[in-house]
């Protein structure tokens, strides 16, 4: 017996035929009820992944959150409640910084088939921005196109991109924060595996000429099977207590050379994703300004309603993250319950790029995006059927 055909029927028959089985979750899709939401299903028939997903203009957070997901199912089963960047920051060597905002929705080129150059038929500003010291303009990105100069052909506009490639669906989007241009991807695989990815531009040359980083913190709220019983784990042991730390100590090239990964699972279920850091998320640590504006890569908290980030508002100058907000250093929440059977808990990744003027250390390469973003692979059993042979 099918099980939603079983669940429309009585429940004494339902539990007659065998189907309850009270360690796994029912086969389900995400309602995409909310102002805004849109239901993506991939592929289309019998899909692996089903979610909503919100523009920058229409997502939560004080000063929105960039391109946002809810309602994340993989093979039925609710893997994320929320993913999105809530948490962004322009920094520069000088006194000027900036807490950006995420809900302004921005433009880019979409092209009629794949563009020869850019392998993809959706192009942000951070791939168009090749060059060390020159800027690209406004939409449509006034760069050379395979060497013939002038505007290049595609449609200019803003929204939610989402291109089939085979083994995998990718979802593009680009926001703004004035003379920035922040990209922002998700891909989902066949496997049931992740990546985000966060991306940088600048349209016009503003403040070329001083060295810069910008600080984008994920927030995954998974509720894997559910808000009950999620824990997080950082190389396989149980972290009882709120934390915040780093992928490795850059003071210590030492600690750079094994790894750390961190597993959110279902104490129940037994399934989960594990976090592994991108090559490029090494690159730029949190602080290499010296300024302690942002000082760790990783935070495990509990949930709280509503709490989308490190602070309230956001004003423009508010240039640290507070990470004491997030993971109070006195009295810190427990992460896996009073029997370590687990909570409801959110986890935050933070993904940063420095543009770099010649300095002395290397030529400049402040107009050149870089890309950062970590990859997530599923724990478990995620694809097998949910109540054993013959009720499929």
């Amino acid at each position: 017996m099918n099980l939603r055909s079983c669940l429309r029927l009585l429940p004494v028959l339902c539990a007659t035929a065998g189907v309850f089985a009270a360690t796994d979750a029912r086969a389900d899709s995400p309602v995409c009820s909310g102002t805004g939401e849109v239901l993506l299903s991939w592929p289309s028939g019998n899909p692996i992944w089903e979610l909503c997903y919100l523009l920058p203009s229409q997502s939560s957070g004080p000063r929105g959150s960039g391109m946002e997901l809810r309602n994340v199912y993989l093979h039925g089963k609710l893997a994320l409640k929320r993913a999105h960047a809530p948490i962004l920051f322009a920094e520069y060597t000088t006194s000027t910084c900036y807490r950006d905002w995420k809900d302004t929705n921005g433009t880019k080129i979409t092209w009629a088939g794949v563009h020869p150059t850019f392998g993809r038929s959706t192009t942000t500003s951070c791939d168009r921005s090749k060059d060390p010291t020159a800027s690209y303009g406004t939409c449509p990105f006034q760069l050379v196109v395979n060497g013939s100069g002038g505007a290049p052909t595609g449609t200019c506009g803003s929204g939610i991109a989402i291109e089939d490639f085979g083994s995998y669906v990718e979802m593009t989007m680009q926001y703004d924060a004035s003379w920035y241009k922040y990209s922002s991807r998700f891909r989902f695989y066949a496997d049931g595996s992740f990546e985000p990815e966060f991306g940088f531009g600048n349209s016009d040359g503003t403040n070329n000429g001083t060295t810069h980083w910008h600080h984008n913190y994920w927030r995954l709220d998974f509720d894997v099977d559910g808000a009950d019983n999620d824990i997080i784990q950082q190389d396989g042991v149980t972290q009882a207590v709120e934390f915040k730390t780093l992928r490795c100590d850059p003071t210590t090239p030492a600690s750079c050379a094994s790894e750390r990964r961190w597993q959110v699972k279902d104490t129940v279920t037994g399934r989960g994703f594990e976090l592994d850091p991108g090559d490029g998320d090494y690159v730029t640590p949190p602080n290499q300004s010296g300024r302690n504006f942002h000082k760790f890569d990783v935070f495990g908290t509990r949930y709280v309603a509503n709490e989308y980030g490190d602070a309230s508002s956001y004003s423009l100058g508010d240039c640290g993250m507070h990470d004491g907000n997030l993971v109070a250093d006195a009295n810190p929440d427990d992460l896996d319950g009073a029997a370590g059977e687990g909570t409801d808990v959110v986890l935050y990744y933070r993904g940063g790029v420095r543009d770099k003027t010649a300095d002395g250390n290397g030529p400049q390469d402040s107009m050149v995006c870089k890309k950062v973003g970590p990859k997530f692979t599923p724990i478990g059993v995620w694809n097998a059927p949910l109540f054993g042979d013959g009720f499929e």
